[in-house]
């Protein structure tokens, strides 16, 4: 299936992408000159992997054709090339040809297998950022992909016009209301703790901290920097550069169409789960979304944990708003990937 995406939407996904695009773009002319250097692009979710690729079928209408894998492939028979396959093939989220399992690599094997001996066609492929750097450990996949591309942050000018492309000029007010009295820096917040023993449930105070607020507080601003300026720097910050973190985290700040200093808050959070949960984490972030029944397969094999248990598990991580669930599919939410990850990093789950 080829896809393509409208001109204006090409325009937003292109910010900070020329060097990334003209890397592929050069491969594909090398292929046409007779070597071939098949092409990985790794990213984390929401970074626009996707939304790349369709930029090079938009260049290539007629030479590409672009497989989406939608969730984890489970047969051998669905990798295989269609009849009617071009010179350069796409093919999207390529994570999803494995499972974290005993068992779990016969498909991405013989994907893999697939790629090397197709030398008459250029095979471009998307990888979600962990499974790749856990595929590599175990599978050495790099060897068949020449050209490994990351893809980049944006930095605060491709933010601020990625950002603001959706809407007319000036149609969003910035608004400095940070010296106003209501900005709060610290929240007293209720955790209700369930004692083991007796079961009983008692309440610990803490205070959730507003970082945003806290650092305009401690360092000040330059006399001549905007309050736009202020936000968007903000914005790049918390979202590492992400540009679908960033969208979730702008339209939780936005009061349309005020935009406000005091809104700005960052709430990282404190992360608790047991080992299997932090394990059922790492897997949700490494796949990028997945249904209930996928993790079933893949922690019954590893981790011996029945439907019951995965439930509970899928609970916990729900009420402390680290994940989301669309349909049948869980996935990270968009505004906690960056919490997710140290966390999961912390733990060595994840490098």
């Amino acid at each position: 299936m080829v896809t393509s995406n409208t001109e204006e939407a090409i325009e937003t996904l292109v910010l900070g992408l020329d060097e990334t695009i003209a890397t592929i773009q050069k491969a594909i002319s090398d292929f046409d000159s007779g070597q071939r250097l098949n092409i990985a692009i790794i990213a984390l979710p929401y970074a626009g992997k996707s939304e790349l690729v369709d930029e090079i079928v938009k260049m290539h209408p007629h030479e590409v054709t672009k497989i989406i894998f939608s969730s984890i492939i489970n047969s051998k028979e669905e990798i295989s090339l269609p009849d009617n396959s071009t010179k350069i093939m796409v093919f999207d989220n390529c994570h999803y040809l494995y499972m974290r399992k005993i068992g779990g690599f016969d498909v991405i094997k013989e994907f893999l297998n697939m790629i090397r001996s197709s030398d008459e066609r250029l095979c471009i492929t998307t990888w979600n950022l962990h499974s790749w750097t856990y595929l590599e450990q175990v599978l050495d996949i790099g060897k068949y992909f020449p050209i490994q591309i990351t893809i980049p942050p944006l930095n605060t000018a491709d933010m601020e016009k990625f950002v603001l492309s959706v809407y007319e000029e000036n149609e969003i007010q910035f608004v400095d209301d940070s010296d106003e009295k209501n900005t709060k820096i610290f929240t007293p917040v209720k955790i209700p703790i369930t004692e083991k023993i007796t079961h009983r449930t008692i309440n610990l105070y803490s205070f959730r901290i507003n970082y945003t607020a806290l650092k305009m507080l401690l360092f000040h601003r330059k006399e001549d920097e905007s309050t736009e300026s202020i936000i968007f720097k903000e914005l790049t910050n918390v979202s590492h550069g992400n540009p679908g973190v960033a969208t979730e985290i702008w339209n939780k700040w936005l009061e349309y169409p005020l935009i406000k200093t005091s809104s700005m808050n960052s709430d990282f959070g404190d992360i608790d789960l047991d080992g299997t949960g932090a394990f059922v984490l790492c897997i949700v972030l490494s796949m990028g979304h997945i249904r209930k029944e996928e993790l079933e397969i893949i922690m019954n094999r590893s981790h011996n944990v029945d439907e019951i248990t995965i439930n509970k598990i899928l609970f916990e991580i729900l009420n402390q708003n680290l994940i989301v669930r669309n349909d049948e599919y869980y996935s990270v939410k968009p505004e906690k990937l960056y919490v997710v990850i140290k966390y999961l990093e912390k733990i060595r789950l994840v490098w």
